[in-house]
C-alpha cells in the first residue's frame, strides 16, 4: 500500500522498504487496488517527497501499474495527477457553476471505497457460447449487471433494468435493445456488420465499442467508446403497419467516431464530442461508479433512480437545475441523500423505505 506522513494513519498506507522491494506477480486486481490506494495518498493536501518518490517507484515497476493508474485516475477528470507518467501534480477540482458534492476528506473516503469496488465491484454473470447460430433473450434486474459473450466473440455488459434480444445467423448480427442500456465491445467481422436495434433507430458497427441506451421518451442515446458507427432510422418502411424487412437498416442518418455521443429518434437531435475524462464518466457504470461534473440534479436523480427501487421526488421545481458534482458507487443511495443534506443544505424527507422527497430547506 502506498505511503502516509504520520502517526496511525502512515502504518496503515505505508510501505516498509523492504516491501518496496520485493516485486511479485501480481493479479490485475491487486494492482488496481495499490492504483485506488496512491489516488488516496495523492488527494491530500500535502504530499510528503517520501510519497512522491513511492510512488514513482511504484509507477515504474510495469506498464501495468501505469496504466491502471492512469485509468483510474482519468475517471474523474479531476486531478492532474500524471504528467510523463514520472511527475507529480495536484489540481483543485473545477467544474464552472457547480457546487462539487464531495469535499477533500469526503473525497478520500469515496476513493477508499472505490479500491473494494475496483476489486469487487458487481458479481458479473459470464454466459458463453459455442454455436455459430445465436437467438437469445438477457435481462438484468433493477441494481444489477451483467456481462454477455456473445457467439461470435463479441462482449455486452448489460446495466441495470435492461433486456435484449440477440439474433446471430451466418449473415447477421442483430440485437435488439428492449429497454435500458448496454455497452457493445464487438468482434469485427466486415461481412457481419454488428446492427443494435432500439426503439425506431439502428446502430451499425464492425469492430468498435460503443454504449447504446433506450432513454424514457423513446429516443435513444449512443456513446462511442472506440471506432466508428453509423445511425440509422426504421421510420422511413414503417408505414401501413408493416415494418422494415429483418435485418435491413434503412435511411441512414449520421456516422459516428470515437468520444463522440448523440441522441436521435427520427432525427438526429445532436451530436457532441467529448473530452476524456467526460467520456470516462459517462461510462463509469461500467465499473459500478457514477459520476457527475455539473450535471442538474433533476438528470442526477433520474440516473440514480434507474439503480434503485426508491422513488426520489423533487417537490421544488427550483431545484431541478441544481448544478451536482460528484461520484458514489452504484447502489450507494443514501449516501446521495446524506451529501445533498449536508453539502447543500436540502431537507431529504424520508416518507417510507421505498419514497423520498427532496426540497429547499424551510
Amino acid at each position: 500500500m502506498p505511503g502516509a506522513a504520520g502517526g496511525q494513519e502512515q502504518r496503515k498506507l505505508t510501505m516498509t522498504e523492504t516491501d518496496r522491494n520485493v516485486v511479485g506477480l501480481q493479479s490485475h486486481e491487486a494492482i488496481e487496488a495499490e492504483a485506488g490506494s496512491w489516488l488516496i495518498v495523492l488527494g491530500r493536501e500535502d504530499v510528503s517527497e517520501a510519497d512522491r518518490a513511492g510512488f514513482q517507484a511504484w509507477l515504474a515497476q510495469s506498464e501495468r501499474h501505469r496504466s491502471a493508474f492512469n485509468a483510474l485516475s482519468s475517471l474523474w477528470g479531476d486531478l492532474a495527477l500524471l504528467k510523463e507518467l514520472d511527475d507529480i501534480a495536484e489540481s483543485a477540482v473545477d467544474l464552472p457553476a457547480a457546487k462539487p458534492l464531495y469535499g477533500r476528506r469526503v473525497f478520500m473516503a469515496m476513493a477508499a471505497s472505490l479500491v473494494l469496488a475496483v476489486a469487487g465491484v458487481t458479481a458479473f454473470q459470464i454466459d458463453r457460447f459455442g454455436n455459430f447460430n445465436q437467438h437469445e433473450d438477457f435481462t438484468t434486474g433493477i441494481g444489477q449487471q451483467r456481462l454477455i459473450a456473445l457467439s461470435d466473440g463479441s462482449d455486452v455488459q448489460m446495466n441495470t433494468d435492461s433486456r435484449i434480444e440477440v439474433d446471430f445467423s451466418r449473415d447477421i448480427r442483430d440485437v435488439h435493445l428492449i429497454r435500458g442500456e448496454a455497452h457493445f465491445a464487438v468482434a469485427k467481422n466486415t461481412g457481419r456488420p454488428f446492427r443494435v436495434y432500439a426503439a425506431g433507430g439502428v446502430v451499425t458497427a464492425v469492430g468498435t465499442a460503443f454504449t447504446v441506451r433506450l432513454r424514457a421518451d423513446d429516443a435513444v442515446e449512443v456513446t462511442v467508446e472506440e471506432g466508428r458507427v453509423a445511425l440509422g432510422s426504421i421510420y422511413a418502411k414503417a408505414s401501413a403497419g408493416h415494418g422494415p424487412e429483418p435485418g435491413k437498416t434503412l435511411a441512414p442518418m449520421a456516422e459516428l467516431t470515437a468520444g463522440q455521443n448523440s441522441i436521435f429518434g427520427e432525427r438526429v437531435k445532436y451530436v457532441a464530442q467529448m473530452e476524456q475524462s467526460e467520456l470516462s464518466r459517462k461510462l463509469s457504470w461500467r465499473q459500478g461508479v457514477l459520476a457527475y461534473a455539473g450535471d442538474p440534479l433533476a438528470d442526477v436523480i433520474a440516473d440514480v433512480s434507474r439503480y434503485t427501487e426508491i422513488e426520489i421526488e423533487i417537490t421544488d421545481p427550483a431545484l431541478r437545475e441544481l448544478p451536482i458534482g460528484g461520484y458514489f458507487r452504484v447502489g450507494e443511495v443514501e449516501a446521495l441523500l446524506d451529501s445533498l443534506e449536508l453539502t447543500f443544505g436540502l431537507e431529504v424527507d424520508r416518507v417510507d423505505k421505498n419514497h423520498v422527497r427532496l426540497s429547499a430547506a424551510s
